[in-house]
């Protein structure tokens, strides 16, 4: 872990340096001119402070060095182009795998399994420690069974552990067609209610076996705690439960059977988080929606403000009320004309930003000077050298103005080559580095 000595913040010291126990509960940052000796207690927590610092606007500090992610595909590639890595994963990966990188708001025990961490990258260059979900099962428990229906030797059908059946490529080498959902008429989700979003099995829904351990090592983290996260919010999630198409039929057909789901969650989330954060502080709240494609919202600004705003308002006043000020809301697409609506429920930013879907992070920044944003960094720019210096000239323009966290606005893709990833991240982390809040 790298840390700027909290005495002199940075302005003594040679270099990074890195935190040595020393016995019993003092900590000795070493090649810092100041030569501080500090109780554990006093220790700097610093990518937990970066974030912080970053979301409050504070002046004077560097922004955190994060990634999003990477395709398998990706990574399999580089390995012929060079990198060498020291820590393996724990099992092969596939192409059309997402290996999550330290920036990622997500896997969450609620809903991910069985993920993949780019941990080597993440020391390779040098990155801040990501944020994390409190260990709890917020959504189906307990999960689906998982079943495969049909498979050949190229292609499997089946249902997930989300309930929801998909045919796949069993490399993964695209997105899976999703052919049936758990939710089809208003008797599935009466069952579902009943079986797998109750809170009778509230202790089981823990993810660690000693969650008082947990809890005790939550204090003095180093990292941005999540409160709600994935795939928690008012559209996303009803993809998954209903299906896109019946989703948008129901708005106009069925607007009180939506309701009364959408109802439901919202005060089944509002139970966990109120136990929750009798147990710890939590740092922001993370939402999950991907409600977007290349041309705008996939909904209407009405049906956001009847189906979504009143309950983000509902879940996001109660984290206020427990002392949580930033609010971040995830979703591919073009998310500019969603960025009014969002705030108005109580959002202080939005990730990631894609920028080939149209979004421009500096025209967002002019028109919302105390926005956060994080990614923003088009992908297809990793293509050049040259590509690369041009777009990074706007993170050496956003830094200073605070509230901006720099990384690729998806998944870095396979076409991209180890040589120009190496040459991108290496100089973004230059500029992070060099460049401090004004």
């Amino acid at each position: 872990m790298e840390y700027f000595c909290n005495y002199c913040n940075g302005s003594n010291c040679s270099n990074y340096y890195y935190l040595f126990d020393i016995p019993k509960t003092v900590c000795f940052r070493f090649n810092c001119r100041c030569n501080k000796r500090i109780t554990r207690e006093e220790c700097y927590l610093y990518s937990r402070e970066i974030f912080l610092n970053t979301l409050n606007f504070e002046k004077g500090q560097r922004t955190l060095k994060w990634e999003f992610g990477f395709w398998g595909g990706t990574i399999k590639k580089w390995r012929n182009e060079g990198y060498i890595e020291k820590t393996k994963f724990t099992r092969d990966i596939l192409y059309g795998e997402f290996i999550n990188g330290p920036g990622i708001q997500y896997p969450m025990p609620s809903y991910d399994e069985d993920v993949l961490f780019a941990t080597d990258l993440k020391e390779v260059f040098k990155l801040d420690n990501g944020p994390a979900p409190f260990p709890f099962n917020w959504f189906y428990f307990p999960r689906f069974e998982k079943v495969v229906l049909e498979q050949t030797s190229e292609k499997v059908k089946y249902i997930g552990s989300d309930g929801i059946t998909r045919i796949a490529f069993k490399d993964e080498r695209s997105m899976p067609l999703w052919v049936d959902h758990p939710i089809r008429n208003e008797s599935d989700w009466e069952t579902i209610k009943e079986e797998k979003l109750n809170l009778l099995n509230f202790a089981e829904r823990f993810t660690v076996k000693d969650i008082k351990n947990a809890v005790k090592n939550l204090k003095n983290r180093d990292f941005p705690l999540i409160l709600y996260g994935s795939p928690i919010g008012f559209f996303g999630i009803l993809r998954f439960m209903i299906g896109e198409e019946n989703l948008y039929l129901w708005y106009y057909d069925k607007p009180d059977f939506i309701r009364k789901i959408i109802e439901y969650l919202c005060e089944f989330w509002l139970e966990i988080a109120e136990e929750l954060t009798s147990l710890a502080d939590f740092d922001y709240g993370y939402f999950f929606e991907d409600m977007a494609y290349n041309n705008g919202s996939l909904i209407s600004p009405s049906i956001f403000k009847e189906f979504m705003m009143p309950y983000y308002k509902k879940l996001i006043d109660f984290a206020k009320s427990k002392g949580v000020k930033h609010f971040i809301v995830d979703s591919d697409g073009f998310i500019e004309d969603l960025i009014p609506l969002f705030i108005e429920c109580g959002m202080t930013g939005m990730l990631p930003f894609e920028i080939r879907s149209g979004n421009n992070i500096e025209r967002i920044r002019n028109k919302y000077p105390k926005f956060h944003i994080l990614g923003g960094i088009d992908k297809t720019a990793l293509e050049s050298k040259e590509k690369i210096d041009l777009e990074l000239e706007k993170v050496s323009r956003m830094i200073p103005f605070g509230g901006y966290i720099p990384y690729i606005d998806h998944a870095v893709p396979p076409n991209i080559s180890w040589e120009n990833f190496k040459y991108y991240r290496n100089k973004l982390n230059e500029i992070i580095d060099s460049t401090r809040v004004l």
